[in-house]
Formats: structure tokens, C-alpha cells, sequence
């Protein structure tokens, strides 16, 4: 689960995203968008990007910024250079990471003054329960209000006016509850019950030479007491009906979340970076987070056995997760097809509030491959396929919308 699991912010929790939530439905902030940053390798390419964040950022004349990451470690001097480069720009900024004892800051400068630490252990270190220290929609809460704090002190917070607001995107999320999930004999969507064609995983596995085998199996709510191998991810089940990622409609199945696993055969390794998160389900996850599944839903369990050594390798894990969202294709196709009426229509725009103090969000993520890895803008809500991996671009900063991220535009790997 990146560089461990209960920080992780998976597939899931970027598409449930608490801190673009928050912001967007602030009505004195003007939330013009978010930067992708992926933590480099080397520092000269760290500084970099940090260089360029704070470029873009201030050619879209913000006024301040939220700073969060979900690594530590190393991984810390991405997250500082990047509010030096903020504040060199003379843009505030409020810092979110996981500290504790474990993930004490490895550096420091002047403009490192307001961090929230999402820990959530009182030991102070990090477990390898999902989601355990998972950044929540409180701690979205307390970043925006500090932030909102620290504009107002330099008069930067607009007040007593009447803030207007346009609407410039719409997205329109359908969303199809999920009672029963059940094997057959084709791929389909009917009265609440989703049917996975009983032999899917038999046509999928000659795609990907680094996984042996690829294991379907669906755990109801009442079935978590069983063990599973390391956590890859977990992503909600959606489509596009219509439009691109951030606009148009999302078909999204809810009561049910898709949950990736993997081991390698011979070693027995558990993929992972920093404590893996093997265990039986209801001791290894932390439920009801943002980026786990509800403690009610049904879990899609797509387990994976590499072959010896591809649990270790980029390709190997990247294989995982292109033949996973090829499993998912197929129910994503089905989806096209439902004539059920949604139980419930949610609808987001992305607002222009000019007269608002402008705020954007800054998200560090995984970038160094393998172990630690993130792609954005796939295909489809929360795919892989079609997506561009951060490290291939070589970091370089994002910027995508908050439709685009509630809308699936991030894609997290192990």
C-alpha cells in the first residue's frame, strides 16, 4: 500500500477525496484546482519539482495553498520544498502528513508553520492496518480553516462582500446500488444484483506474463473474518456513460468496492513497502475511511499471484492493475447497459468564485515506481488502462480540476 499501509491514500480515497470536498464547498475560497506532484528520487529532481509546483501556482495567482501528502521519511523533503517554494512566492500555505513519532519531519525552513498530522495511533507509529492513519474529512476541516485563519491575518480573505459564482463544468454521477454480486454465465446488471461471468478470470490471464495466476472472489459483509494477501488498492466500480473524466456522466456502483491482493509464488513475498498488510480482513483493514470500503459493502477481491520476483518489479504490479481493470471493463460494460432508474443523481460543478480568495490544493503522491507509484487520467473513473504513470513523466506537476479528481482522475498503485 505505497510507503505504508495505514497512510496510503488509495484509488478510493483520491475519488473520495476530503480535502477537495472541503474546499469546494467553501463559499469564500475560489477553488481553482489541483496540482499532482509525485515525490522524485533524487533531491536536484525534488527541488525541481517543487520549483515548478510553486511556477504554476503562482501563474494562476493564488492566494494559498493546502500541502498534503501521505509518505514520509525522504519523502518529507518533497513535501518541504514545496512550501518553501510556496512561500518564497509569497503564497501561505497549510501542510497535511502523517508525523506521530515515526514520520518526524527529516527537514525543516521558515515556511514550514501549520501542519496537520493525520496520525491516528497513539503509539505514534505507523501500523500496517488500512486506512488506520488515513487523512479524514476533520483534518480536511482543520487545514481549510487554518487556512481560511492565515489569509484573513494577511487580508488576503475576502469578507463582507457578496461572493459571486459561475459555473464553468458538470458532472453528473448516477449511482446504481449493488445488493448481490454472484457468479454465471455472462457479465450483467440487473435489479440490484451484479453477475460476473464464472470463467473471467481464465480469459484475462494470458495478458500480463509477470502474474501466474488471478483469483475472482466475492466476500459479503459477514465474511470478513478470512485472510488475504498484501494489499494493492481498492477503487470503487464506475464508468463513463458520457463526456471525459471531470465532465458528462459517471455510472458508480455503490455497496461494493473492488479490493486488489497479491503474493509471490516460491518467496511467499508480500508485495509492499514498509510493513505489508496481509491478515484476515477484519483485523487488517481499518473500514469506513475514505479510502476503504464501507464495513457493509461487498468486496470484489482480485487476488494476483506473481510469478517469483515480479512482486518486486514495476512491471510486475503494473501488470496487477492493467488486468484488474481489464476484470473491470467487463462489469463496466454491463453498466453501459442498466435500465434500472439510479437510486440517487449527484451532481458536482466546478465553480469560478472571482471576487473569492483563490486557494488551490497541492497533492504529493507516490512517483518513484515499483514499490511507490501513481498514474493519472486513465479511461475510465479509477482505471489504469490508458493512464500516464507519474514516474514516466518524470514527476513533472499535474494540474487537474475537482471534478477530475471526484470523477476518478487519479489512479493509486501498490
Amino acid at each position: 500500500m505505497g510507503l505504508g499501509p495505514s497512510t496510503k491514500m488509495t484509488t478510493l480515497h483520491h475519488f473520495n477525496c476530503p480535502i477537495t470536498k472541503q474546499l469546494r464547498g467553501d463559499k469564500q475560497l475560489d477553488f481553482c484546482g489541483i496540482i499532482v506532484n509525485g515525490v522524485s528520487e533524487g533531491y536536484d529532481d525534488k527541488v525541481f519539482t517543487a520549483q515548478r509546483t510553486a511556477d504554476i501556482a503562482s501563474c494562476m495567482k493564488v492566494d494559498g495553498a493546502i500541502v498534503a501528502i501521505d509518505g514520509w521519511g525522504n519523502h518529507l523533503i518533497d513535501f518541504v520544498n514545496v512550501i518553501e517554494q510556496l512561500g518564497i512566492r509569497g503564497i501561505p500555505s497549510v501542510g497535511m502528513s502523517y508525523i506521530g513519532q515515526q514520520g518526524r519531519l527529516v527537514c525543516t525552513n521558515q515556511f514550514v508553520e501549520t501542519i496537520i498530522d493525520f496520525n491516528k495511533n497513539a503509539s505514534g507509529y505507523e501500523s500496517c492496518i488500512i486506512g488506520d492513519n488515513n487523512l479524514n474529512e476533520y483534518d480536511a476541516m482543520k487545514a481549510v480553516a487554518l487556512l481560511k485563519r492565515k489569509l484573513e491575518k494577511m487580508g488576503k480573505l475576502r469578507k463582507d462582500i457578496e461572493i459571486e459564482e459561475k459555473r464553468v463544468g458538470r458532472l453528473i454521477r448516477k449511482n446504481y446500488p449493488i445488493q448481490d454480486i454472484q457468479f454465471g454465465r455472462k457479465t450483467e446488471i440487473s435489479r440490484g444484483v451484479l453477475t460476473i461471468r464464472k470463467d473471467i478470470a481464465e480469459n484475462f490471464i494470458h495478458y500480463e506474463s509477470p502474474i501466474k495466476e488471478m483469483d475472482i472472489r466475492i466476500i459479503k459483509p459477514n465474511e470478513h473474518h478470512q485472510f488475504i494477501h498484501s494489499n494493492l488498492d481498492f477503487m470503487p466500480i464506475a464508468c463513463k456513460k458520457s463526456g471525459n473524466l471531470g465532465d458528462g456522466e459517471t455510472r458508480l456502483l455503490t455497496g461494493v468496492t473492488a479490493m486488489l491482493t497479491g503474493i509471490e509464488e516460491v518467496s511467499g513475498f508480500q508485495p509492499s513497502n514498509i510493513g505489508s498488510s496481509e491478515g484476515y480482513m477484519d483485523h487488517c483493514i481499518r473500514y469506513n475511511q475514505a479510502g476503504t470500503p464501507e464495513e457493509n459493502h461487498i468486496i470484489l477481491h482480485i487476488d494476483f499471484l506473481f510469478r517469483n520476483g515480479e512482486g518486486r518489479t514495476t512491471t510486475g504490479i503494473r501488470a496487477a492493475h492493467q488486468m484488474a481493470d481489464r476484470v473491470l471493463e467487463e462489469i463496466r460494460m454491463g453498466m453501459n447497459n442498466i435500465e434500472d432508474k439510479p437510486y440517487a443523481t449527484d451532481v458536482f460543478y466546478d465553480v469560478i468564485r472571482p471576487n473569492a480568495s483563490r486557494v488551490l490544493l497541492v497533492k504529493i503522491v507516490s512517483g518513484l515506481g515499483n514499490m511507490y507509484e501513481t498514474a493519472v487520467f486513465p479511461n475510465q473513473p479509477c482505471g489504469y488502462i490508458g493512464a500516464r504513470n507519474l514516474i514516466d513523466m518524470r514527476n513533472i506537476p499535474v494540474v487537474i480540476t475537482p471534478n477530475q479528481c471526484l470523477d476518478g482522475g487519479i489512479h493509486s498503485l501498490i
